[in-house]
């Protein structure tokens, strides 16, 4: 049977190569210009949706949750996609010069910096649990960092619920 990670990563890139037509398509057909409708709903929406997760990632650094790395990485993402459309949305306009200050003083150091984050976080972890497991391979780099969990479908899925956490009962606890 396929490992989960080789399907995860097989279905990934299935995704890209079925996208690369698609965008395509939309670089030849997409109309230059358009006039949207809700136009203040969507910009409002996604700098709530923005506000929110930058509320999440303060509150996940304020009381040290592992959580962090993950909100990090989906603010900086969410800064950049920011910083990309203001940017290209105002070409042309009297807006575009404040939009690029503010993508270069604000929103790409701010992304950067919690890509960063999530990197420290992601690597002091893996070293705190190599030394946990008494493994001689400690990870120095973001990319030597592999996952010390499941790999196949029986080990995602376990069949009764404490298998998850618990492989075997030590002697200790039978006894008690």
């Amino acid at each position: 049977m396929l490992e989960l990670n080789r399907l995860l990563s097989t279905i990934m890139i299935v995704a890209v190569v079925i996208m690369v037509p698609w965008t395509i398509f939309l670089a030849v057909t997409l109309p230059t210009h358009f006039r949207a409708h809700d136009w203040s709903v969507a910009w409002v929406g996604f700098d709530s949706v923005l506000m929110a997760v930058l509320l999440a990632t303060a509150w996940a650094a304020w009381y040290r949750r592992q959580i962090l790395a993950m909100m990090s990485v989906v603010a900086a993402t969410m800064l950049l996609c920011d910083a990309w459309f203001d940017i290209t949305t105002s070409f042309g306009t009297s807006g575009e010069p404040l939009t690029i200050v503010t993508a270069l003083i604000g929103n790409i150091p701010l992304a950067v910096f919690f890509f960063w984050l999530a990197r420290r976080i992601m690597v002091r972890t893996a070293v705190v649990m190599a030394h946990a497991l008494n493994s001689t391979e400690t990870p120095h780099r973001a990319l030597d960092v592999t996952f010390p969990f499941a790999t196949t479908w029986e080990e995602s899925f376990p069949t009764r619920r404490h298998d998850a956490t618990i492989s075997e009962a030590s002697p200790s606890s039978e006894a008690s």
